[in-house]
């Protein structure tokens, strides 16, 4: 599977969005990755699984993990096609029943591949990380669909962690760009902002009364 499928499955099933967006963070920014919505795209989610079923055969991980939320589809998936076992992993212990953070069967010392749709700057994922951990699995590999390639490798590689990808956001944007659905103004700002420099920084603060 290429990139450029990769890059047209995405692009089908509109998980990549440009304009004026406010994140989780509360900072904005030119663009939204949506990988919550492939799975109604099923041509579309055929195709990037397929890509991260690749890698995963590559990184021969004794059990997959789910990340919450969007990771647990992609995974299930991914798992019926490799015929790796699956397991789910919370941000925090749930409060109730088991009080548990992972969920489904291990063994203590599984080498468990944590899966999730995409990633930013990497702390999202350390939740996941020592919650697997805690269970007694050996965590090494991240897998993600798209990279936004914003500092995440970097910071996973100080919890031991490599990233591994299928592709990154400019990969796509450069698709999109290519397709004319979106315009040589739209992907400059969001390489400006990518690249955190002070010329995406000024034209936001214009922007905001």
């Amino acid at each position: 599977m290429s990139k450029e499928d990769v890059a047209k499955a995405l692009c089908d099933a509109n998980c990549v969005k440009t304009g004026l967006f406010t994140y989780a963070s509360g900072r904005q920014g030119p663009v939204y990755v949506d990988i919550r919505i492939l799975p109604s795209t099923p041509e579309s989610m055929d195709v990037v699984t397929d890509a991260m079923a690749a890698i995963v055969k590559k990184v021969k991980p004794d059990v997959l993990a789910g990340a919450e939320t969007a990771g647990i589809p992609l995974a299930a998936v991914i798992s019926m096609k490799t015929k790796i076992p699956m397991v789910y992993v919370r941000k925090r212990p749930k409060n109730y029943g088991t009080k548990s953070q992972v969920e489904g069967l291990t063994n203590k010392g599984d080498k468990a591949l944590l899966i999730d749709d995409m990633v930013t700057s990497g702390y999202s994922k350390i939740d996941f990380i020592d919650g697997l951990r805690s269970r007694g699995l050996e965590v090494t590999d991240c897998l993600v669909s798209v990279d936004r390639e914003q500092g995440a490798s970097k910071k996973l590689e100080e919890f031991g962690v490599k990233l591994h990808s299928v592709i990154t956001l400019k990969e796509v944007l450069e698709r999109l760009l290519s397709i004319k659905k979106i315009t040589q103004a739209d992907y400059d700002s969001v390489m400006e902002y990518l690249a955190d420099t002070p010329a995406w920084e000024k034209k936001i603060n214009q922007r905001i009364p």
